[in-house]
């Protein structure tokens, strides 16, 4: 009996031995059949990765530049070199620039500059909010809500009164009005 089990083990294992063989084969005509689609996936897989990493370079090369540009003009706001590459590679970063400009100098001139370059149309209404201090929609309700709460703590309730109201129902400074309008600014 164990001659038997031997010969029949041995026979399981050529057969495994076999069908391993055989998938080899089938795999090695596989891949001469398709070679050509498979070096095509793998070359277009390589251009996409080169490409995505370039991409993201010049991205991270951009966004250094701007920095840069952005850090100077920190330091020496009359520099025009460090302006025109901000307002080039980062408009919205320039028009923040303009904004803290304008709050520390009072220069309307950057706000114009700002106002003429393509930006994010919520940062132009701040900007346009800014230079004239009367804005629509999101701004004109934090323009009435600043005005409430000067009113406030000038004492003088009624006039607080008056400026909320004026801020819209459905927005969401409709619950800082109730605070202060409860507490009267204290």
């Amino acid at each position: 009996m164990a001659i038997k089990e031997n010969i029949d083990y041995i026979k399981e294992e050529l057969n495994s031995q076999e069908q391993l063989l055989e998938n080899a084969i089938r795999g090695e005509r596989f891949i001469k059949r398709h070679k050509n689609v498979i070096i095509g996936v793998c070359a277009l897989a390589l251009v996409a990765l080169v490409g995505y990493g370039a991409n993201e370079y010049i991205k991270d090369s951009k966004r250094a530049s701007a920095n840069a540009a952005y850090e100077k003009l920190l330091a020496n706001p009359s520099d025009e070199a460090s302006k025109n590459a901000l307002k080039k590679s980062a408009p919205s970063l320039f028009a923040l620039f303009a904004i803290k400009q304008n709050a520390e100098n009072n220069n309307s001139n950057l706000i114009d500059e700002a106002l003429a370059l393509q930006i994010d149309p919520l940062l132009k209404e701040i900007l346009q909010n800014t230079k004239s201090a009367s804005g629509t929609g999101l701004m004109s309700d934090y323009n009435a809500l600043k005005a409430g709460y000067a009113a406030l703590k000038a004492g003088n309730v009624e006039q607080a009164k008056i400026e909320f109201a004026k801020v819209s129902q459905n927005q969401n400074m409709q619950s800082i009005v109730k605070s202060l309008e409860h507490y009267q600014g204290k």
